[in-house]
């Protein structure tokens, strides 16, 4: 090797790289791309109910069983929606005979419509 040829060899590969940075960046556009830890379950949660409340501690969701009270079946799993009045407005869920359940309800509790 000559004395020269090192820093030309340097210089090249730095000008080859400038050159490949440019070029791939037209293809990829404005996209900026991070490598991300993907999320690892830590820890199981095991619970009867699960209750989403509003700021002021309005109950909004229920995920777990339903008691079976007049008119119903026990339904489990269920997932129940409430109105703001705090009264139970939509039903989806397993019946015992393992069909599914959707039912909608109006502000007195009366079914308006339901799929079994």
């Amino acid at each position: 090797m000559k004395s020269g040829q090192p820093i030309v060899i340097v210089v090249l590969a730095l000008f080859a790289g400038f050159i490949g940075g440019i070029v791939s960046s037209q293809f990829l556009g404005d996209r900026t791309v991070f490598a991300r830890e993907e999320p690892q379950a830590k820890e199981v949660l095991v619970a009867h109910e699960f209750r989403l409340v509003s700021d002021d501690g309005r109950i909004l969701a229920i995920l777990g069983g339903h008691p079976g009270e007049e008119p119903f079946l026990p339904i489990e799993p269920a997932l129940r929606f409430f109105d703001i009045q705090g009264d139970m407005r939509l039903l989806v869920g397993m019946i015992p005979v393992n069909k599914p359940y959707v039912g909608f309800f109006d502000k007195n509790g009366k079914t308006s419509w339901e799929a079994k």
